[in-house]
């Protein structure tokens, strides 16, 4: 398993790196202080994991990771957040990244949290998504009134998919997709994509794929 570490803080970077130089099993590749200086390692495609401590002075580094995520690149985005920072929380999943965790997080957590995620699975700390959910009224149960297709698209919402993804899954227009959406905001009560998503992690909607702890 191939990593980056990146931190504009010199105390977290050596941290870091000395919790993940303890596991043969991870190949620490580079560690720098911002995106930019990894984005060639990074769209080579050799890179499986980066781990991005962020916060309020280099949040930027959220718009290179959706530039890069654009650009199809491989690699699985995690963030690291010591200041359980709401707005970052959001705005990072609204650009795709794999995995959210908190800064309290002990060692043999992060360990198992970048496991999973280098086996195709999704974790955001729980903290975040409690809040994210207590903001909307809707119980599970309230999903029993979306028609099969609603329930299929909402379930791919959940795994971070794009309208465009969802299209050529099912074989349906990008605008049936859309509607779709529109009709399941409607019927959960929910305003957005991203509290759709944390919606249908939090109620074990993916298990297989997504992790909430």
């Amino acid at each position: 398993m191939k990593i980056i570490i990146i931190s504009n803080y010199a105390l977290i970077r050596e941290g870091i790196y000395s919790i993940m130089s303890r596991y043969n099993r991870v190949d620490i590749m580079l560690v720098t202080e911002t995106i930019k200086q990894s984005i060639s390692l990074i769209k080579s495609s050799k890179i499986d994991i980066v781990l991005i401590d962020l916060h309020e002075q280099n949040k930027d580094e959220l718009f290179l990771i959706k530039q890069l995520k654009e650009c199809g690149v491989k690699s699985k985005f995690i963030i690291l957040d010591f200041n359980k920072d709401k707005d970052i929380f959001v705005k990072a999943i609204r650009c795709g990244v794999e995995g959210y965790i908190l800064g309290k997080s002990d060692e043999k957590e992060i360990i198992y949290i970048i496991e999973q995620i280098y086996k195709g699975k999704k974790y955001f700390d729980s903290y975040f998504v409690d809040c994210m959910v207590r903001e909307n009224t809707v119980e599970p149960k309230m999903v029993e009134q979306l028609t099969v297709r609603e329930k299929e698209i909402l379930c791919e919402i959940g795994k971070g998919m794009s309208n465009r993804e969802i299209s050529e899954k099912f074989c349906i227009s990008e605008n049936t997709v859309k509607k779709h959406n529109n009709h399941i905001f409607d019927k959960l009560n929910i305003r957005d994509r991203t509290q759709l998503a944390l919606y249908v992690n939090k109620w074990g909607m993916i298990d297989s794929e997504t992790n909430v702890s």
